[in-house]
């Protein structure tokens, strides 16, 4: 990690520290979240689910994306008969055995698949409420912030571009954990030296408690996990890679600059990239409640072969006796394309609602290759 860049970075957000906890954007919202999160929560809770909505009340803006909602995923089980199962799932993410960071992601994508498993059987048209990596990281760096670090994949891609951070991080299925608690074990390890930022933040903590009654705020987080991710998020959110100071010719040289520039578009395709994967999770939940009725003994008619009756029907797929040979068909393309027609004004309807989810998925599918191929030509 270039220490020095990671320096000016550091220096910018002292200078705007007035600005970053001003208003109803205030920083400090993740020192509250995460203090009462760990002041509240109990694995061995008698009602699971009700522990969970307090422990988690203050991090709403933490846990959720947008039009994604994981949060009320997490209740929406445990306020149908699975607090049980959600239970054992936390237990499984958050167990303390000493295991690598490596196997952490493990448990986390563990989590995130038992979870999304019961979600999928339980609320299948409840697209938002499913669970991602990142918040499986989340809630770890909510419970246990002092072993953790909270994650976005576009914040933490440019602050590791800038830092020129070795290791690659990566995202979706490329992305390592590993590689990303040890850029903010380095970024914690610095702070631990800058005194003035430590003031700085304390200060402001401080002011937060007395204003708040919460008292836990100020001791809430001694390993700076919550201060490293802060400025992760405030880098990129505020866009200090901007900043005259973070750009000074005498310190980054030509080329350098570019690399930088590339690294910021990458961040940003992978927040649209978020958005994209998002919209198609959307697609194919919509997809998935689309059900073709039963057709068998159904009339039909065709173009050519006339009159006919549909004998057997497997998903999509039908067969249909005209009275001089008997024809597969797949819907919704037989009906869309004006081979067969039904009486039946809600099979057409059906039928034409598909054909409409189909193309949707297509352009979608369309779209996030697209992505997908910009951020790999800036690899």
């Amino acid at each position: 990690m270039n220490t020095e860049r990671l320096k000016v970075l550091v220096n910018i957000y002292i200078g705007k520290y007035p600005e970053l906890i001003a208003g109803d954007h205030d920083v400090r919202h993740k020192w509250e979240a995460v203090a009462d999160c760990v002041r509240t929560w109990d694995l061995n809770a008698a009602d699971f689910g009700n522990m969970f909505e307090q422990a988690t009340e203050g991090a709403t803006s933490i846990i959720e994306d947008g039009a994604v909602n994981p949060r009320a995923g997490i209740l929406y089980l445990c306020n149908h008969g699975f607090s049980s199962e959600v239970r054992d799932a936390f237990s499984d993410l958050l167990v303390r055995d000493g295991s690598e960071v490596s196997e952490k992601q493990v448990k986390a994508q563990r989590f995130v698949d038992t979870i999304n498993s019961l979600l999928t059987d339980q609320a299948p048209e409840e697209w938002q409420y499913r669970q991602k990596m990142r918040t499986a990281i989340r809630y770890l760096a909510l419970i246990h912030p002092e072993e953790n670090y909270f994650f976005r994949a576009s914040e933490a891609t440019a602050f590791a571009g800038y830092t020129e951070t070795e290791e690659e991080i990566g995202y979706d299925r490329s992305f390592s954990l590993q590689n990303y608690y040890r850029m903010c074990d380095d970024t914690a390890a610095y702070i631990g030296t800058r005194e003035d930022l430590l003031k700085t933040v304390n200060k402001g903590l401080t002011q937060k408690a007395k204003q708040t009654g919460n008292s836990d705020l100020v001791g809430i987080d001694p390993e700076h996990h919550i201060l490293v991710y802060d400025l992760i998020s405030s880098a990129y959110q505020k866009d200090f890679y901007s900043e005259k100071a973070a750009n000074r010719k005498s310190k980054i040289s030509a080329v350098a600059q570019r690399k930088l520039g590339r690294t910021r578009e990458r961040a940003h395709l992978l927040d649209v990239r978020e958005t994209v994967v998002d919209e198609l999770n959307h697609v194919k939940s919509e997809q998935a409640q689309e059900k073709i009725p039963s057709l068998v003994d159904t009339h039909a008619s065709h173009q050519a072969y006339g009159e006919g009756t549909v004998t057997e029907q497997n998903g999509k797929y039908l067969t249909v006796a005209f009275p001089e040979s008997t024809k597969k068909f797949a819907l919704p393309g037989a009906v869309v394309n004006g081979y067969l027609t039904f009486q039946s004004e809600s099979v057409m309807e059906t039928c034409r609602n598909m054909e409409r989810s189909q193309t949707k998925r297509r352009e979608v599918e369309n779209k996030l290759n697209s992505v997908d191929v910009q951020l790999s030509m800036l690899e």
